[in-house]
């Protein structure tokens, strides 16, 4: 065996060890390190969105979680629109360190990301044809085999159709579809009511001359926390943002931040309760 090959081999044996230590580098470890959050993402507009003049990222939900980062002396980095479908493929092969689109915490996609603290909580409501008088407000009416209800694979629509109306069937839309295609098989007579938030149903009306009516129950069918996500194996990573998150709600500055787009959508959120009360 030459002195080079010896050499080499030496060398390879050196290396392999600080190899395997950087692919073993966690999420919070790269943060810490590089001090930027490499944010994934998936188009929401006015939630997320971006700009396509600036390029620049905007919304409500980048408003708090630049705002997250600055509380933590860290940058943002928005390096890739993952789409929903694809956010916790993301996390977990580390291409984006947090899920800064704020997600629904659905149960099922739980099982592979960690939901930080929620930052705020949505209303979500049944939705028909606009004339449709079958629907009055009653759970009856739509849990029936003669419904349809249209939902989009793999997201909370699905679970919550199982659990609210078990006899009614399924219209099932692929991934990528937007919400303004689940609301168009309502009003096209392709499904008879689906569910959805007022942010999203406002803006289909807007563009289709009030199509779609909102089945009048006597509270939203759930509420859900948006909350960011990490990694389901990201402990420290979700701590440092459920701290400040909390932070924030005690101090008042997320109510601040949304101020102006609760006013714009009066239905669209509902604020985290604060975890105290102060006696007069």
């Amino acid at each position: 065996m030459t002195r080079s090959l010896i050499l080499a081999l030496l060398f390879l044996a050196i290396s392999l060890p600080s190899i395997a230590d950087d692919e073993k580098l966690s999420a919070f470890d790269r943060v810490m390190s590089s001090g930027t959050i490499r944010c994934g993402w998936a188009t929401n507009d006015p939630w997320i969105f971006k700009d396509i003049k600036t390029g620049e990222m905007k919304g409500i939900t980048v408003d708090v979680m630049k705002a997250v980062a600055d509380h933590l002396q860290l940058k943002l980095e928005w390096p890739e629109e993952t789409g929903w479908p694809n956010l916790p493929a993301s996390l977990e092969n580390g291409r984006v360190d947090v899920a800064c689109s704020s997600l629904w915490n659905d149960p099922l996609r739980g099982k592979h990301v960690a939901y930080t603290q929620p930052i705020f909580f949505t209303g979500l409501y049944i939705y028909s044809r606009a004339g449709d008088a079958r629907f009055t407000g009653k759970i009856d009416e739509i849990n029936s085999p003669d419904i349809k209800i249209a939902v989009q694979d793999g997201e909370l629509g699905v679970t919550l159709a199982h659990r609210y109306f078990p006899k009614a069937q399924l219209v099932a839309l692929p991934d990528l579809v937007t919400p303004a295609d689940i609301y168009m098989n309502v009003t096209t007579g392709k499904a008879d009511v689906t569910i959805g938030d007022g942010i999203s149903s406002q803006k289909f009306n807007v563009m289709n001359e009030a199509k779609l009516s909102r089945v009048p129950l006597a509270k939203p069918l759930t509420v859900y926390g948006n909350s960011f996500a990490v990694g389901i194996h990201e402990p420290e990573l979700k701590e440092i943002i459920d701290n400040t998150v909390r932070y924030m709600i005690q101090t008042g500055e997320i109510e601040d931040q949304t101020k102006e787009f609760r006013t714009q959508y009066p239905d669209a959120l509902v604020l985290p309760s604060s975890p105290y009360e102060i006696e007069r």
